[in-house]
């Protein structure tokens, strides 16, 4: 997520803190009989909240509110689920006689499948995303409790380093995300 997205996460998230916290402290402030909650409820129009469900637009201030929120909702859905996959990128080493194309994507299944291919690694998912504006391959494998952590991390070394010699001249970082299953208990 990048910076612009989570500062409007941010700001939406403390206006419903406003929102809800002020509407909590109301409540319980007034069954609390607080002063405080006294004067909140004195600028509240009771005869206001108490007709509006016999107004002749009371539909029309229902599907307009209804609207709004759903919009609103769907556009922050919109934000959070938006995920920038990388491309096809021009290799350096391409000539005017044709270019070569690489895929990071691409580059992340072979190491993936390269991984999954040990005994100690029970699966291996793959991602070419950009993350907070940095590209990254990721690679996340699923690794027994008994696996050699040592071994697996010079592996993940190599693999790196293999993935930036594929890559020459693009500025992608692999990330190795090593997830070990729970040991088996014996009774």
């Amino acid at each position: 997520m990048n910076r612009g997205k989570a500062f409007v996460d941010r700001v939406v998230t403390f206006l419903l803190f406003l929102v809800f916290g002020g509407a909590a402290f109301w409540m319980i402030g007034s069954h609390l009989d607080l002063p405080a909650a006294r004067r909140i409820g004195d600028y509240v129009d009771s005869d206001f909240w108490a007709e509006l469900g016999s107004r002749d637009n009371y539909n029309t201030i229902l599907i307009v509110a209804a609207t709004v929120a759903a919009l609103a909702g769907l556009l922050l859905i919109g934000i959070n689920i938006e995920r920038k996959r990388l491309g096809r990128t021009a290799s350096p080493a391409s000539a005017p006689t044709g270019t070569i194309r690489t895929s990071p994507a691409d580059i992340a299944s072979a190491v993936a499948q390269t991984f999954e291919k040990r005994d100690d690694v029970r699966s291996a998912r793959h991602r070419a995303t950009e993350d907070r504006g940095t590209d990254i391959i990721e690679i996340r494998l699923r690794i027994t409790a008994e696996a050699d952590i040592a071994a697996l991390t010079d592996s993940c070394h190599r693999a790196a380093a293999d993935i930036t010699d594929a890559l020459p001249g693009q500025n992608i970082l692999p990330r190795f995300v090593l997830q070990a299953e729970q040991p088996v208990r014996s009774r």
